[in-house]
Formats: C-alpha cells, structure tokens, sequence
C-alpha cells in the first residue's frame, strides 16, 4: 500500500521501502519516516557571513552541518554532490544530537555561536532539526537553518 509524503510540495506516493524523491524520507511500516536522522556528510566551522548573514552576529562562526537528501534539482547547486546524493552513495558519519552538541560547546572558544543546518534542505529530515535546535537551545547556543523553503 502506497502511502503519500506530505513533506514538500512533490507529494511522493511511496511503496514499502522506496525513497522519496528528496533520498531522505522513506516509507517504513505504516509512515513516511526520515532516512538521514543523525547521518552526517559535512561538519566544518563557518563564518557565519558565508550562511549568508551579514547582520546576525557579524564576525562570529558557527559550526555547519548538513546530511543528505533535498526536493529541489538545481544545476547550479554548489553541495550536489551530498544534497542530491541518497543512502549509500555518500560518506556519512552517524552522530548523536548529544555529540553535535558537546562538539558545538568545545568550539565556543574557537568563536562558535551555534549550529547551522546547511550543505543540504534540512528540513526534509525535520525531526533532526528539531531535535538538536532544542538541545542547542538548552546550551544557550544560537540556531540557523539554511533552507530553500
């Protein structure tokens, strides 16, 4: 039985097991659940001018991290080759919200103010989002989502 995915505009019909068109949301069960939950393919620490924000704590960094999956197809997409990429076709390190976290932390000496969610579309894999936005919260860390939406 196909069940829709109702997290962009695409809408995709998914049997047991296929993979949205965005390669991080998948039909598993009875729902559409995320694929790249705590699934890395990038983690560097940024100026946060390069987000871009000019006027958000200008001279600051951030530390970015990104997954894979999203629903757009640009070509001129400068992180294609990990938002475009799906499940096994990039290098991902799996990491706890918790270790994100405590990492975030450490960097603060280096400057850092937060986390930022970029490289990819984070919000194909929302729970992630939240889940570490609120972690982050608790450690009076500053959040960003880099988003095409």
């Amino acid at each position: 039985m196909k069940i829709q995915c109702n997290i962009c505009p695409h809408h995709c019909n998914l049997e047991q097991g296929q993979v949205g068109i965005c390669h991080g949301r998948i039909h598993r069960g009875n729902e559409i659940v995320s694929e790249n939950y705590g699934k890395l393919t990038a983690l560097a620490l940024d100026p946060i001018e390069k987000k871009p924000l000019y006027h958000f704590y200008p001279g600051s960094k951030i530390l970015s991290i990104g997954s894979y999956g999203c629903n757009l197809r640009c070509p001129f997409c400068q992180n294609c080759d990990i938002s475009m990429a799906g499940a096994g076709q990039i290098d991902v390190a799996v990491m706890r919200k918790e270790e994100i976290a405590e990492k975030a932390l450490q960097l603060k000496r280096a400057g850092n103010i937060g986390i930022a969610f970029t490289y990819n579309e984070p919000l194909i894999g929302y729970e992630f989002v939240r889940d570490l936005a609120a972690l982050i919260k608790q450690c009076n860390l500053k959040t960003v989502v880099v988003t095409n939406g």
